[in-house]
């Protein structure tokens, strides 16, 4: 099961039973998938990062 389906599930599940546990971790799902997103962003920044430097590199060794 994907984290999105599970929250998904949770939501209708806190909607019926307004539990406090069910709420907390609700909102570590949220936070876990927001922190995810941000490691896919700095993951593709490095990548690209990386790539330029190399370039650089392979420009320097050519001069």
């Amino acid at each position: 099961m994907r984290l999105d389906d599970y929250i998904s599930i949770l939501l209708v599940k806190m909607k019926i039973s307004h539990k406090q546990i069910e709420r907390q971790l609700l909102q570590w799902l949220l936070e876990l998938r927001t922190l995810r997103g941000h490691v896919r962003e700095l993951e593709l920044e490095n990548r690209r990062l990386k790539r330029d430097y190399e370039k650089v590199l392979k420009q320097n060794e050519k001069s």
